[in-house]
């Protein structure tokens, strides 16, 4: 039986980040670029979708 050449221990505790919660209790929100961020997301999401109309032409 052929052993596997993976190695779970490849993740060093230096390369691991931590949230303290007073990191997220005194963050300060941008919520003019949050909702922009939204805007776009939902925008691209818009122009790029396929109709339902054309899918069903397609099959």
């Amino acid at each position: 039986m052929e052993t596997s050449n993976h190695n779970s221990d490849t993740i060093s505790k230096k390369d691991l980040f931590t949230i303290e919660w007073s990191d997220i209790e005194n963050a300060e929100i941008d919520y003019e670029n949050y909702l922009k961020d939204l805007e776009n997301f939902f925008r691209d999401d818009f122009e790029n979708d396929i109709l339902e109309e054309e899918i069903e032409t397609k099959i």
